[in-house]
């Protein structure tokens, strides 16, 4: 469910760089603002704005009286669940595995994903305004560190700017450079895309990391997020919440829509 839109907006955004220019940091807002980690943008940069990340969906069930609207998206959940665990395939150490992100149910600890066709490894990411500083060191395996860091470009903080993942700690391994560009466009394909009334929105969907950090949980979540510069919001719904083969009506600051969970295995979104 979570993807590294707002790990990118933690450096972009946060940037003494990108301070220097207005109107780079109205591109960077408007295009980089967040998927999972809506925290993650310097506080200062919100204000006296809403906080990006919203209170949990509570759906209501739509009264039998009531016919839903038209259907703006079925998602099929099989095919979306930890997508975002492979956003971008590197060479990391000995092994080539999946790059992604993925948080527990509470958004609160985050938790850079490393994939193979076997399993999935979890790093904490902790304080993400390393990022945009010394960098973040997160471990692979037992053999493996890689320090991930954003190299802001200030003409073009957005897709320009340079995520940096270098071994250390003794790691032999090869470093990579990626535009933030085309991560960015990774992201946004590994999610579910559609509109209504009008609006676009993205949805991403998995499960949630255990409390402790060691794997994941049996409970899954989904996350909505509006991506409206600095007026971005994200919206988590826990899937337990939607009762299966029932209609319930979500508000998503103001933008109502009405989902059903299938025994089928997707999401109906409907206006």
């Amino acid at each position: 469910m979570k993807t590294l839109h707002a790990v990118l907006a933690a450096a972009l955004l946060s940037s003494p760089a990108s301070a220097r220019s207005p109107e780079a940091l109205r591109f960077a807002a408007d295009a980089a603002l967040i998927s999972a980690f809506p925290e993650a943008i310097n506080p200062d940069l919100q204000e006296p704005l809403e906080p990006v990340l919203q209170a949990p969906l509570q759906p209501m069930l739509l009264a039998p009286s009531r016919a839903p609207g038209a259907v703006a998206g079925t998602a099929v959940l099989s095919q979306l669940k930890s997508a975002n665990r492979r956003v971008a395939s590197r060479q990391f150490g000995a092994r080539t595995l999946d790059l992604g992100i993925a948080s527990d149910a509470s958004f609160a600890n985050k938790y850079f994903t490393f994939s193979d066709a076997k399993a999935t490894s979890l790093a904490p990411i902790g304080d993400m305004n390393r990022l945009r500083g010394e960098g973040v060191n997160a471990r692979v395996d037992a053999r493996t560190v890689y320090n991930f860091k954003v190299v802001v470009n200030i003409f073009s903080p957005v897709r320009g700017s340079t995520l940096k993942m270098t071994p250390v700690q003794g790691t032999a391994g090869p470093a990579h450079d990626m535009k933030t560009g085309a991560l960015l466009d990774a992201i946004k394909a590994k999610s579910f895309v559609f509109k209504a009334k009008g609006v676009e929105l993205l949805l991403s969907y998995d499960a949630d990391v255990l409390p402790d950090g060691s794997g994941f949980a049996n409970t899954n979540s989904f996350l909505f997020t509006k991506e409206d510069g600095l007026n971005s919001k994200a919206w988590p719904l826990n899937e337990s919440k939607l009762p299966l083969d029932t209609n319930a009506v979500v508000d998503l600051g103001g933008l109502k829509l009405t989902l059903t969970r299938t025994s089928a295995g997707t999401l109906v979104i409907r206006e």
